[in-house]
């Protein structure tokens, strides 16, 4: 019985949202992008990788002034994703960058005593410090096993990444479903 409460509170907790995050995402990347008539697993891992290593050739090639048309229809929360590598742990650790970022944001305005505070007390090294803990996290983003560990209290580990494994598999199927469902003719 606490085997199935630690199946659902995994699922609950870490699957369901690795999902929602990876159909955003992926729809998002791919909603522009994608010509193929038909579309499965493998061919959507492809399609995320190329767009992924589009996205690093650009940047490697990229001149002064010209950026390329594909860089440029990207969005700059997209080029992120990429950065992590565009695959489940892409997708997991920018998940994890996001949540870190959040706390630290709502946490930050909290200590200032409020909105209207932090906005007072804004200067040069508070943003220092704000860019400094965001390279922080994401360095935390990157090595997100380690967080995720120190925050889930239990003793099968094994279960919650299997359900964040299992929610971005699912996103995955879904996006698969809704390009193909967004491709079909209209009759």
């Amino acid at each position: 019985m606490r085997f199935l409460i630690e199946v659902f509170w995994a699922m609950l907790l870490v699957g369901l949202p690795i999902c929602a995050f990876t159909m955003a995402l992926v729809y998002w990347v791919l909603r522009g992008t994608h010509s193929r008539d038909s579309l499965d697993s493998d061919a959507l891992r492809l399609e995320i990788m190329a767009v992924t290593q589009r996205n690093k050739k650009n940047k490697k090639n990229k001149k002064k002034n010209a950026v390329k048309e594909e860089e440029k229809a990207l969005h700059p929360l997209q080029k992120k994703w990429t950065k992590f590598g565009g695959g489940f742990y892409g997708i997991v650790a920018f998940f994890t960058y996001i949540v870190v970022e959040v706390i630290e944001i709502i946490d930050m305005i909290a200590n200032f005593g409020g909105l209207i505070d932090f906005i007072k007390q804004l200067d040069f090294n508070v943003i220092v410090q704000m860019f400094v803990e965001a390279l922080k996290n994401f360095i935390t983003a990157i090595v997100w096993p380690v967080y995720w560990l120190e925050r889930v209290d239990t003793d099968q580990v094994w279960v919650w990444f299997l359900m964040a494994y299992a929610g971005y598999w699912v996103g995955l199927k879904l996006v698969e479903k809704l390009i193909q469902h967004r491709l079909q003719p209209v009759k």
